[in-house]
């Protein structure tokens, strides 16, 4: 093992020695394809064009070969090594650019967005070379795609120092200065210099603040609440008015920094009216009460529902009606007895008013009239005003009313199926000082469910 040591050294030190007897050592470097200069690695001097010969003085020396159009390569000439070398060059058809870590983007001067991420394809052909390389959580680096590449190249990011945000609440959006959004909290924003940064959230109010290098990790945000009211109703949809103007539909959000009213309103129910304030709670439900609607029936089915009076027709049974008070209805059918009947607010939501067949009775269509003309026709009492002298009355069983003028003594009338077709009553004048109404309860009123 010795002995063979012994022999590779005395070799070195000859050629050495012959080297250093002749001055230098000569090395030819030819390439493939022809035609590509050599370069001294060191200070970049142009050696010669492929093949030439480069001197070498004792040590060995790197030299680049570059020809356009195809990767460069360094070679490694040694006094001691072969007298010729040849380089095979490698065509250039894509470089890649390549980054760690991977996914970074790349920009170029007088462009905002990105013309792509690593690993991107190098386009010798495009104007730009030189990019900047930004990755999140990293220092951006300017680059330069050099002319002759030696293969792919590859650039390390130095990793950029970070801020750790902590919001309260969570999950806050994070913005720069230009509106571009960072992430959601808790969330590591770079620190490299000083920076401006806005934190939001949907019902609390914005909060810009600065980090910096010097700024303490983790950074705790706290954000102040505004005063956001959402307003329910029952039922829902309810429609949401202030002064007149309609806001919107429940549920109902608002941003209330003074007190306001408001008007919730929906179809078959009472509005109601409730005033918000900035320190009303978060939620507020508001009840509405539903208005009285109640359905009538009649049996047999199909009846002509009227007001008490037989005037004002409301519609053909089964009807709903709003009653918000007591009233009073008729129901009238062919061949039945008119039913009158009472109902309130109180009643049930569905009443069915049972009909009575006519015995041998006619419907007749009878004009009341008044001498004098003119007078008020009332239902018994004077509560319900039906009309006006000279009025035409259908009549299916006997009838009563009042008359009433000015000046005339108050007149109680009956009329039937078997009245004249045209009745004239005759008003005798009221010699008092003033006219006194009267009225006999004993009289024909509707009777009340």
């Amino acid at each position: 093992m010795k002995k063979k040591l012994w022999i590779n050294v005395w070799v070195v030190s000859s050629l050495l020695a012959g080297v250093l007897g002749s001055g230098c050592a000569p090395v030819t470097v030819s390439s493939v394809p022809d035609g590509a200069n050599v370069y001294y690695k060191n200070n970049d001097k142009l050696v010669g064009g492929t093949p030439t010969k480069v001197s070498l003085y004792a040590n060995a020396r790197e030299v680049v070969v570059r020809k356009e159009g195809y990767f460069s390569k360094t070679v490694l000439l040694s006094p001691i090594g072969p007298e010729n070398i040849a380089v095979q060059l490698k065509r250039r058809d894509r470089v890649l650019l390549l980054s760690q870590p991977t996914g970074a983007e790349l920009f170029v001067e007088g462009k905002d967005t990105p013309v792509g991420k690593t690993p991107y394809r190098v386009d010798y052909d495009k104007p730009y070379r030189t990019f900047e390389i930004r990755s999140a959580g990293y220092t951006s680096q300017n680059y330069t795609i050099p002319e002759d590449p030696e293969g792919d190249l590859v650039i390390e990011l130095e990793r950029a120092p970070t801020v750790m945000l902590v919001s309260k609440p969570k999950n806050v959006e994070v913005y720069t200065s230009n509106d571009q959004k960072l992430g959601v909290t808790p969330l590591a924003v770079t620190a490299i210099k000083n920076r401006l940064i806005e934190l939001r959230k949907d019902g609390y109010y914005s909060k810009e603040i600065s980090v910096g290098p010097d700024t303490v990790s983790p950074f705790i945000v706290e954000l102040a609440r505004e005063p956001i009211i959402i307003v329910y109703s029952e039922p829902e949809d309810a429609i949401v008015i202030h002064r007149g103007v309609t806001l919107g539909k429940t549920p109902y959000r608002r941003l209330v920094k003074e007190d306001m009213e408001l008007i919730i309103s929906a179809d078959r129910y009472y509005s109601k009216t409730i005033t918000l304030a900035s320190d009303s709670p978060r939620q507020v439900i508001v009840t509405l009460d539903p208005k009285p609607y109640i359905t009538v029936k009649s049996n047999p089915p199909h009846a002509e529902l009227y007001r008490s009076g037989g005037v004002e027709l409301l519609g053909t049974t089964p009807i709903e009606v709003l009653v918000e008070k007591n009233t009073a209805f008729e129901v009238h059918k062919e061949g039945f007895d008119i039913k009158p009947f009472m109902l309130s607010a109180d009643s049930s939501y569905e009443v069915v008013v049972p009909l009575v067949q006519a015995l041998g009775s006619l419907e007749k269509t009878v004009l009341i009239d008044s001498d004098p003309s003119g007078a008020a026709v009332y239902r018994p009492g004077g509560a319900e005003l039906i009309g006006q002298t000279p009025l035409e009355q259908r009549v299916r069983s006997e009838r009563t009313f009042e008359l009433q003028l000015d000046g005339f003594k108050t007149k109680i009338v009956t009329v039937a199926p078997d009245s004249a077709s045209r009745i004239t009553f005759a008003l005798a004048k009221d010699e008092s000082s003033r006219n006194v109404t009267t009225s006999d309860p004993l009289l024909n009123t509707p009777s009340s469910f």
